[in-house]
């Protein structure tokens, strides 16, 4: 991908800490993402994923949350009939957890991509090139 697809890309994040959102929203901006959405769990991310006034191009998302967790939204999003979600729509796990049972289990649900926090502009342009460019990861 080049600067100027970025600049129409839609991204959402999810993370429930706000210094978080607002972290990687200024680094989503310095790459040159278009239009950013927040939402601070899960249930707000599927909310905002069923009244998005424009098509969600990939999701960021933690993975520990109140109310609706990471793991619970990626498995919302990959099973649901709802025509309003995208199965296939490609999510990029951002968390501060980097044990094998946990990358496992989210890579088991088919994200696209896994980050371990801190991340850098670098790290994060890298991966959503990956991930919007990738099919899903395999259910084993």
């Amino acid at each position: 991908m080049n600067e100027d697809d970025f600049k129409y890309l839609h991204i959402l994040v999810i993370d429930d800490e706000a210094f978080m959102r607002k972290l990687i929203e200024r680094t989503l901006s310095d790459i040159g993402i278009g239009i950013i959405s927040q939402a601070a769990n899960g249930r707000e991310g599927l909310s905002l994923l069923q009244s998005a006034k424009s098509k969600v191009d990939l999701v960021i998302c933690d993975l520990e949350m109140p109310e609706m967790n990471g793991f619970d939204f990626v498995k919302q999003v990959r099973s649901s009939a709802d025509e309003r979600f995208n199965p296939k729509l490609p999510i990029l796990i951002l968390t501060g957890h980097a044990d094998e049972e946990t990358v496992r289990g989210a890579a088991s649900l088919g994200i696209n991509g896994y980050l371990v926090k801190p991340i850098s502009r670098k790290s994060l342009e890298s991966r959503i090139t990956k991930c919007i460019s990738s099919p899903a990861a395999k259910n084993d």
